[in-house]
């Protein structure tokens, strides 16, 4: 209980209140995700079951599901503008297998990304169980190019972090764009949503 109080209270940090800032301007985006699938990508009830099973309190939950939400909006409108941000999801077919059989929520959420997925600056893919171990199994993070620069963010039990220098922030992209050339994307990518969704 403390240990899910402590990520709680860290959750409004300077590098997350950073992150929003930036992702409201960037002008690509780089999402690897073996765990879960992204804030921003979230459907509300997903949402919901994530949260609820890692807050502390649910005056947290309910903190916590606003400011997401806030975030998904915002990330859509931008999605929907004249300008929207080259969008690149590495998700592991793990993630859609953690739910129950037939769950309507991950039924849902999958939809969602198929969805997202025809939108031409958005491209998703998924790295089906047979890959098995892969470099992208090492944690959720995200990239983000503006430009006045980039940066990278990644949360953790114990806090977020936000790494700004160029070489390293460089390799954490470029892992992500490796990933997603093995990973199945474009219709093959669709294929595999679909056939979750049907499972």
């Amino acid at each position: 209980m403390a240990m899910a109080k402590m990520v709680d209270d860290l959750h409004d940090s300077d590098a997350f209140r950073r992150l929003r800032d930036v992702e409201r301007v960037a002008q690509s985006i780089f999402y690897n995700a073996p765990s879960f699938v992204p804030g921003v990508l979230q459907v509300p009830a997903y949402s919901r079951e994530i949260i609820e099973s890692t807050a502390s309190s649910a005056s947290m939950d309910d903190q916590r599901l606003r400011v997401r939400d806030e975030r998904r909006k915002a990330f859509l409108a931008r999605l929907d503008s004249d300008a929207p941000p080259q969008v690149h999801v590495l998700l592991s077919e793990t993630v859609f297998r953690q739910a129950p059989a037939g769950s309507a929520v991950m039924r849902e959420q999958i939809e969602h990304l198929l969805a997202l997925s025809d939108r031409p600056t958005v491209r998703v893919g998924v790295v089906p169980l047979e890959r098995r171990w892969h470099r992208g199994l090492l944690g959720n993070y995200e990239v983000l190019d503006t430009a006045a620069g980039s940066l990278a963010f990644a949360e953790g039990p114990f806090g977020d972090t936000i790494i700004t220098d160029g070489d390293r922030v460089d390799l954490v992209r470029e892992q992500v764009r490796s990933l997603m050339n093995a990973a199945a994307t474009g219709e093959e990518g669709r294929a595999l949503l679909a056939k979750l969704v049907s499972d």
